[in-house]
């Protein structure tokens, strides 16, 4: 059964769906994991800084914890595509999406709670706890409000009245 896309005034069919989609969703996940890879390697050369030594325990750990966070969120934007390569060719095309679909939701939060947290990190070994406390906190609660709320409270412009 063909779909009508309205803004292309053409139809497609469920396979050209899929491909479109599909491909839709690889170049989300490219954006992000540019940034997720560029604050990935900042943290992994963090500890070969002279600085880095005298950091107490506790900022150790919140360093451990974004550190593991980034390497999480890389080896999740790369997960769509080693499903997609294990069901290459087996007309799975619509599970893949899904899935793709599915974890690019939790990439999304992910790199924006990674970003916030090594300003976080960072705000805290320069200027203490509490400013890390305010300013990561505050950027912290923006990322959440951006990622999780802000898209599901706008209202798509094809449901407004004419005006």
């Amino acid at each position: 059964m063909a779909k009508h896309n309205s803004t292309t005034q053409k139809t497609e069919d469920n396979d050209e769906e899929l491909h479109r989609k599909w491909n839709e969703l690889l170049q989300e996940m490219r954006v992000m994991q540019t940034g997720a890879q560029i604050l990935a390697a900042f943290l992994v050369v963090l500890p070969f800084q002279s600085r880095f030594d005298t950091l107490e325990v506790p900022d150790e750990r919140f360093y451990l914890a974004l550190l593991v966070a980034s390497a999480l969120v890389i080896l999740l934007l790369i997960t769509p595509v080693a499903v997609h390569r294990h069901f290459f060719g087996q007309q799975l095309k619509a599970t893949t999406v899904h899935l793709g679909h599915n974890i690019s939701r939790v990439v999304v939060v992910g790199v924006g709670v990674l970003v916030a947290g090594c300003v976080w990190f960072v705000l805290q070994v320069l200027h203490g706890w509490l400013t890390g406390l305010i300013v990561g906190g505050i950027l912290m609660a923006a990322a959440l409000f951006l990622l999780l709320i802000l898209p599901r409270i706008v209202t798509p412009r094809s449901t407004l009245p004419d005006q």
